[in-house]
């Protein structure tokens, strides 16, 4: 189940997040931090989510299709969070 893809983009959202954190302060306005804040609570979902399905494989389990499903659904949700935050805190 884990692929080069998702490692990508696990990876690309970090960075986007640090360089958000690291960009001058945006105006208050923008929602920039709200963005950053739900990006941050996408990713740590879908980390979650597939730490358990993965251990959950370790130990000689098969997940079923509402664990797969639940899986993808997380990763289009991090995937549109991390894509908020960056036209939100866009300089």
């Amino acid at each position: 189940m884990p692929s080069t893809r998702l490692s990508a983009l696990a990876a690309g959202a970090v960075t986007l997040l640090a360089l958000c954190v690291a960009a001058p302060a945006a105006p208050a306005d923008t929602g920039c931090d709200r963005a950053l804040a739900a990006a941050g609570r996408a990713e740590r979902s879908y980390d979650a989510l597939k730490a358990d399905l993965l251990h959950g494989i370790a130990d000689g389990g098969h997940p079923d299709i509402s664990q797969e499903q639940a899986l993808r659904r997380a990763e289009a949700e991090r995937d549109a969070t991390t894509s908020a935050a960056r036209r939100a805190c866009r300089p």
